[in-house]
């Protein structure tokens, strides 16, 4: 059963991480695969604490996501309304984008942010250069968010591993 389990962990890790390039749910779906093997295991290696942790550091990514979005295109000029634009573009360019099947989504996304930020600057002040770089800064905040997952999800999965080392299941 702990075979299983850590292949499954190892499963949704894999996975979870490569879902950090293409929607916002690869540090949820490491979470997922942790609670799993904890289940299966009987919360002997990955216990309250460190699941605790580690959604800490899930919600942690989440707030990131919206504010590295905002920052980007707060930076490059765009106005408030922009950057709730460009959140809203983003969000309903993901939804378009699973419509194809999921491949789709990492193009839906960033064309949503840019599209949301562009379309609303440009509505609100006329300016053509200046809402290209207000499209522009949500693309590169959102690019920086998954600088950000990646990083903690490379801390997740190091918790993980040392748990699992400290307990001996690899070698059991």
């Amino acid at each position: 059963m702990e075979i299983f389990a850590l292949a499954m962990l190892l499963l949704f890790s894999v996975v979870g991480f490569a879902a950090i390039f293409f929607t916002t749910f690869g540090t949820f779906i490491i979470i997922l695969g942790a609670l799993i093997y904890s289940f299966m295991t009987g919360w002997a290696v990955l216990d309250l604490k460190i699941l605790a942790i580690l959604l800490t550091l899930y919600f942690c990514g989440e707030v990131l996501e919206y504010l590295f979005v905002i920052v980007g295109a707060k930076r490059f000029g765009a106005s408030n309304a922009a950057t709730a634009g460009a959140i809203i573009g983003g969000i309903v360019g993901a939804l378009a984008g699973v419509a194809l099947l999921g491949v789709g989504i990492v193009i839906g996304t960033f064309l949503g942010i840019f599209l949301g930020a562009f379309l609303v600057e440009y509505t609100i002040h006329k300016d053509l250069l200046k809402s290209l770089k207000a499209g522009a800064g949500g693309v590169i905040g959102r690019l920086g968010s998954i600088a950000a997952k990646v990083v903690l999800a490379a801390i997740m999965f190091f918790i993980i591993v040392s748990r699992i080392l400290d307990a001996g299941v690899v070698f059991r």
